[in-house]
């Protein structure tokens, strides 16, 4: 047996025999907390019923730059977002990768360095990634078309061409229209 596999299951042990016996826990009364508001389960979404949102980014010239860095859209809008990659460097091929609420644009860009074979779309984070337009060489405009996500916040977009992500980046506000 290896050191390490020995060590495994000594600590193992050790946790079980740390969890087992011993006197049985008492607790003082507390009153229930409310449960949290939550939607039924099989209650539908709200959807929206106005135009979809038209979304044009450009890049900065031949910047690793986006001119447009934010837009909103309501939650639940149909999102018809194009990018029109106005650069002339050959070097200058764009995507626009809009990530879900909370994901971390590093780590994304970072991943989608090793996944050429994709488009620079890293096939193992697709959970953190709400809808990405196809990658663009300079010159061509490339679309995507997606639903807004439901949740309100700021979700984050980059381009995921290689190194472009750490300047190519905006924000897709989802925030409710006002009445």
């Amino acid at each position: 047996m290896t050191k390490t596999r020995v060590f495994s299951l000594a600590f193992a042990a050790l946790v079980l025999a740390a969890c087992g016996g011993g006197e049985p826990a008492t607790e003082t009364a507390q009153p229930p907390a409310a449960p949290a508001p939550q939607a039924p389960a099989d209650a539908p979404a709200a959807t929206y019923d106005g135009p979809p949102a038209e979304i044009t980014i450009t890049p900065v010239g031949n910047e690793m730059r986006y001119e447009q860095t934010e837009f909103t859209v309501a939650p639940g809008q149909t999102v018809h977002l194009t990018l029109n990659n106005t650069a002339t460097n050959p070097a200058m091929s764009h995507n626009v990768v809009v990530l879900a609420l909370g994901a971390d644009p590093n780590a994304v860009g970072q991943a989608a360095l090793s996944a050429a074979g994709t488009g620079y779309i890293p096939q193992d984070m697709a959970d953190r990634i709400v809808a990405h337009t196809p990658m663009s060489a300079p010159g061509q405009t490339v679309e995507v078309t997606f639903t807004a996500p439901q949740q309100a916040g700021d979700y984050p977009y980059i381009c995921t061409f290689p190194g472009h992500y750490v300047t190519m980046r905006g924000t897709m506000r989802v925030a409710q229209a006002p009445a």
